[in-house]
């Protein structure tokens, strides 16, 4: 049996190869598997016309091996148990090339991590069979909401229920306006990154996310600081507000184990607005470079003047 074309025997070949020579550390998790978006798609069609059109897409599949199959044959069903099996996979496309057909990623039954850069959520298909098991989700240069791929998983359009294992959320880098009520299932998240984005507002959408200690909302359009729920605002760390449009930081005060807080670019003008800081007793390091208050002579003496004195380790950015 003839498998694919020249090119697609090619693409199975050399991708093969480089499993064989270093699959071990895609097997760990200690080495991410990037696949350009065109590729898997020639993949996953390959997988289902030669080894998949009597079985379904879903479960781990064992593929037994025949006398009588190619060498190419044998080799894809070598790249099917690989990424059955793989733990990490970042998915890109190349600018200004728009994906002609849907993006399948249900060869990989193993996921704890996944990367996509410039992938349309809805064409991507199979996120609802991994969501539940992922523990860190990036995806850049493809978004204009959260539920695209929060609720709706992208292409499958499925109903909306928890992620179990998800505690590193980095959607930067994409076109976000606003939050929205997909953040509540997100329950044991502890890292969010919402950098980079066009959000506005963050309103009550934040509050369910109970054991968050990083969150980084820099380089968006905020005028004001986030309101967090009770037991986020004990847990927190890390909050990271640079380039935003904040003339006030009232709230920040809340977040009593606050460590490291910046507040670089924005629109705060008077250093008696600082006055929230002196209740950050935690605090390590503040960063307030390029706001105009920065550039008065007195700067580092007012600004410490609102600074907690049990902060006395603190560094502040010149």
């Amino acid at each position: 049996m003839a498998v694919c074309s020249t090119g697609q025997s090619s693409l199975v070949h050399s991708l093969a190869t480089l499993l064989r020579r270093n699959g071990d550390v895609v097997l760990d998790g200690s080495s991410t598997l990037t696949l350009p978006a065109a590729n898997l798609q020639q993949l996953t069609q390959l997988f289902e016309h030669y080894l998949l059109s009597r079985s379904q897409q879903h479960g781990f599949l064992a593929l037994p091996s025949h006398p009588a199959d190619t060498d190419s044959l044998l080799q894809l069903q070598f790249l099917f148990d690989i990424l059955q099996k793989t733990i990490s996979l970042k998915l890109i496309n190349p600018p200004d090339v728009r994906l002609q057909s849907v993006l399948k990623i249900f060869p990989f039954k193993s996921l704890k991590c996944l990367e996509l850069k410039r992938i349309p959520p809805h064409c991507l298909e199979g996120l609802r069979g991994v969501y539940s098991q992922l523990e860190v989700f990036t995806c850049s240069k493809s978004l204009s909401s959260l539920e695209e791929l929060l609720s709706l998983c992208g292409g499958d359009l499925s109903s909306a229920l928890p992620w179990l294992e998800l505690h590193t959320l980095n959607f930067s880098y994409n076109s976000i306006v606003c939050l929205d009520q997909s953040l509540s299932l997100l329950n044991v998240l502890k890292s969010l990154d919402l950098s980079h984005n066009k959000i506005q507002e963050c309103a009550e959408f934040l509050k369910p996310l109970s054991e968050l200690k990083h969150l980084n909302l820099g380089y968006n359009c905020l005028q004001r600081a986030p309101t967090l729920g009770p037991s986020a605002r004990a847990k927190l760390l890390t909050l990271i507000l640079r380039n935003n449009e904040l003339e006030t930081i009232n709230g920040v005060e809340q977040l009593s184990s606050l460590q490291h807080l910046d507040l670089a670019y924005n629109l705060l003008l008077e250093h008696s607005q600082l006055a929230p800081l002196s209740l950050l007793h935690s605090l390590n390091t503040l960063n307030l470079e390029g706001n105009p208050l920065y550039f008065q002579k007195t700067h580092r003496i007012c600004t410490v003047g609102h600074l907690s004195p049990k902060a006395a380790s603190l560094r502040v950015s010149d």
